[in-house]
């Protein structure tokens, strides 16, 4: 992911991969196809914002730009979301194989009291098993 200043004022590009873009789809359901296809060509094939309305027959590219930068926004909701994860002890991952055979992996919300009750459960459990032969 990058947002580059370029050039002079507000100017911004802004890039993600393919692999981020597919990410924030599923948080994108208000937006109609030609508008997801017009902010993907501009931020992960790095079409012109000006050739992306041509090619979708937008009037202005200022009309690629909001779509944009409602994609844009979306990702950057959920990178935070990842972070904030992260720092409290989650990770994401699409793949559990890293997880002993009979666990999932889960994201909760609840008293920060009831956490730490969870988190030292897991631990007896995790040191538990790990001293059966």
């Amino acid at each position: 992911m990058t947002e580059k200043s370029k050039g002079k004022g507000n100017t911004k590009k802004r890039r993600m991969t393919a692999a981020e873009f597919e990410a924030v789809l599923p948080h994108l359901t208000g937006m109609t196809e030609d508008r997801i296809r017009g902010a993907r060509a501009a931020l992960v094939d790095n079409v012109k914002l000006v050739d992306v309305a041509k090619l979708y027959g937008w009037q202005k590219k200022q009309d690629v730009g909001g779509a944009v930068d409602t994609v844009w926004k979306i990702f950057q909701r959920v990178n935070e979301t990842l972070r904030v994860a992260e720092e409290s002890g989650f990770r994401y991952s699409d793949v559990s194989s890293d997880l002993p055979e009979g666990w999932k992996r889960v994201c909760l919300e609840a008293p920060e009291f009831l956490i730490d009750i969870f988190k030292a459960e897991i631990e007896r459990i995790k040191r538990s098993s790990d001293s059966k032969p």
